[in-house]
């Protein structure tokens, strides 16, 4: 279960935190003038290297500096979204690290809702980078009520405080053979899923996407799930 529950009273519509991700975008498209500068008054201070979604259905958090940012092409600081996908999510780093990061958001959502495409799946992701700074975690839980929180590096992880019953799951090495990396799913009390990723998508060419892909798709998302 969680350190602490993570719920605030929401002065907006239900649907904007629903547990299906096409509702989410849905709801956040419908918002009002006012209740969207609300909303964007709560996020005031969103961390930098962010790109997301202020009703965030998929959190995915890191501790990593931002080695993808590419020396010629300048990386743009942009506010938080509702119901439109972020364009830093398509920053074109030499490293592929984006490419990675929007791939893993589609497979996951997909899973939940299998008509979405990659748009549909990132309006509702939030790549949250937390530093040092454990408590943009509790803030950004607070803020979004993700449904599926992926911690992309063991760092990451250890600092949330979370306890979850995990059930491991690895993925190979394709230049070892004898080596595999450990990733987990597991579920809070509040029926959030919580999952640690075998390797960090800046590492993507130490593990092959079919690998990858079977661990995201272990995530417990059927659809009879509250």
């Amino acid at each position: 279960m969680a350190r602490g529950p993570y719920h605030r009273t929401i002065a907006t519509s239900p649907d904007l935190y629903s547990p299906e991700p096409a509702a989410r975008a849905e709801a956040a498209r419908h918002l009002g003038r006012l209740a969207r500068r609300r909303l964007m008054k709560r996020a005031a201070g969103w961390p930098e290297n962010s790109p997301g979604a202020i009703n965030a259905w998929l959190l995915l958090v890191t501790t990593k500096p931002p080695t993808w940012r590419d020396t010629l092409l300048q990386w743009q600081e942009r506010p938080p979204t509702l119901g439109d996908p972020h364009e830093g999510f398509h920053y074109p780093d030499p490293l592929g690290f984006w490419t990675e990061v929007r791939r893993w958001a589609t497979v996951l959502v997909r899973e939940r809702e299998r008509e979405l495409g990659t748009a549909d799946a990132l309006t509702v992701t939030t790549l949250l980078h937390v530093g040092d700074d454990s408590g943009r975690l509790t803030w950004g839980m607070q803020l979004m009520l993700p449904r599926v929180v992926l911690f992309l590096d063991g760092p990451a992880w250890d600092a949330a405080g979370m306890i979850v019953r995990e059930e491991p799951h690895y993925v190979p090495d394709p230049h070892r053979p004898q080596q595999v990396y450990e990733g987990f799913w597991g579920v809070t009390d509040d029926g959030t899923v919580v999952g640690k990723a075998p390797q960090h998508p800046a590492t993507h060419k130490l593990y092959r996407a079919e690998d990858m892909d079977r661990f995201l798709r272990a995530a417990p998302l059927a659809r009879t799930k509250p």
